[in-house]
């Protein structure tokens, strides 16, 4: 009985006042969900080859944030249901601005670029949101052609 009352108070405290490595797990993991809503949102605006997009998404999540398989597919499946739209993208953004390098800002824009090359061809749509999501995302506007440039060409940056 005391044991259970320890666990119940040391569970509220945590909640409370997180401990650092939790703070940093909650953050790590609201910034793959920043990400892979904004893969996502670039995914369903063409829906030609929706699972070759879905697939490119997948990718790119393993690729920015290192995950596995079967961790970055929940994501996925989660942020490609339509009750989980996009309707602002700030929150998502200003993640991404907050943690992410212009670096990684730009590898990020190529990610995207990829998934919206994922079916072949670029739709105008998918042009114009990663053209407003480099934009809101500060990327300088000679590395969002870049990355564009080299989805278009089949090539990949790597991060130093």
């Amino acid at each position: 009985m005391l044991e259970s009352l320890l666990t119940q108070i040391r569970s509220l405290i945590g909640e409370i006042a997180p401990s650092p490595e939790t703070l940093a797990r909650r953050e790590a993991l609201a910034l793959q969900n920043a990400g892979c809503g904004l893969l996502m949102e670039v995914a369903r605006m063409d829906t030609a080859g929706a699972e070759r997009k879905r697939d490119a998404a997948m990718r790119a999540m393993q690729e920015l944030f290192d995950l596995a398989a079967e961790d970055a597919a929940p994501m996925i499946e989660d942020a490609g249901r339509s009750e989980n739209r996009l309707v602002s993208y700030y929150r998502p953004v200003a993640l991404i601005n907050k943690v992410f390098s212009p670096e990684r800002k730009a590898q990020f824009i190529e990610c995207l670029w990829r998934v919206a090359m994922a079916d072949g061809r670029i739709d105008m749509y998918e042009d114009q949101l990663v053209r407003k999501l480099a934009d809101l995302l500060y990327v300088a506007h000679c590395d969002f052609i870049l990355a564009r440039h080299r989805v278009q060409n089949g090539a990949t940056a790597t991060l130093k």
